[in-house]
């Protein structure tokens, strides 16, 4: 994962209605790109969709000519849809992290699920430094208990 992407996930409540146009919303909503309503944002991301589930890429200033907007304004939403996670960029097109939406989703659970693993190794290490402090040896006591109850959360 690059230093420089921050993956951001609201819970938000499951649409009523399964359309298109409201599951794009929730998305928006649930990776905190955008307010409610019919935005540009929403419009730019739902071409750049329909453009990468046919295979094909979007630039910047096909973006700007079709929705008639400034290429600064589609470039900065074009960088927040990069930094969501959802959107990569191609030499000059953008597309849809994976093919679809679903395998979209599962890159991203992969990667936050190796993140957080790495996390763990770090506080792992933090919580050893820790106890040197306390006890001066690193017992490994508090570190040993935490563990176990991690262990018995997980499997429940």
């Amino acid at each position: 994962m690059p230093k420089s992407e921050k993956i951001v996930i609201k819970t938000v409540s499951r649409p009523s209605d399964e359309n298109a146009q409201s599951l794009t919303n929730w998305f928006f909503e649930s990776f905190d790109l955008s307010g409610k309503g019919d935005t540009p944002e929403r419009k730019m991301f739902s071409t750049i969709v329909n453009n990468s589930l046919k295979g094909v890429g979007t630039t910047s200033k096909e973006l700007s000519r079709g929705l008639k907007l400034p290429l600064s304004t589609v470039i900065y939403n074009l960088n927040k849809f990069i930094d969501s996670g959802l959107v990569v960029r191609k030499g000059r097109e953008y597309y849809l992290r994976a093919s679809d939406f679903e395998s979209t989703i599962q890159e991203i659970q992969a990667e936050m699920i190796t993140e957080f693993n790495r996390m763990m190794q770090f506080a792992s290490k933090l919580d050893e430094l820790f106890e040197r402090e306390i006890y001066g040896t690193g017992r490994g006591q508090i570190t040993t208990e935490k563990r176990e109850k991690g262990n018995k959360a997980a499997k429940q």
